[in-house]
Order: structure tokens, then sequence, then C-alpha cells
């Protein structure tokens, strides 16, 4: 597999989407990830329900480490199901 670099359009990238889709994942890193001398490209990418997640913040974390930049996900208004506690009887 290559890297799929989601500043630009083409066709390996709507079918990564496509098939990422049907698990309800989607893309939501489009700022550049990685930079090198006049190129920028978006390689390094997050993938979430933005159905269930729809109040969430995506930010670059430039730690100058490397030439990749690392990405800061911010979910906010995670609801949880609230689950029935479970006894063990012996």
């Amino acid at each position: 597999m290559t890297n799929k670099d989601y500043l630009t359009d083409n066709d390996k990238k709507r079918q990564l989407d496509a098939g990422l889709l049907t698990y309800n994942l989607s893309a939501i890193v489009h700022f550049p990830t990685r930079s090198q001398g006049y190129s920028s490209t978006a390689i390094d990418n997050i993938f979430i329900d933005t159905y269930k997640f729809i109040n969430y913040l995506a930010s670059p974390l430039h730690n100058g480490l490397s030439n990749h930049d690392a990405q800061l996900l911010i979910i906010n208004d995670v609801n949880l199901p609230i689950t029935k506690p479970s006894y063990l009887h012996h």
C-alpha cells in the first residue's frame, strides 16, 4: 500500500474513502502533515465515525522532531452509553 495524500483528489484516495465509509469512517485531517522543501502533503490522517462524533477539532501539532507533524484530536461532548452494573452471585 502507498501513502494517500489527502490534499489531492485522485481515484485511489476516493477508493480508500469509499471503503472506509462502509464502516462509517471519514478522514478528518485536511491540513499538511508532512513538509519537505517546497512540498506539503497530508499523508498522516485520523479516521473517525463522524456520525457519532460531530463536535471535534483536529489540528497539527508541530514538534520539530521530524518532517512529519503529529495530529491532535479533541472530541467534545462524548456520550458514552450508560450500562447497568452487573453483579456476580456465588
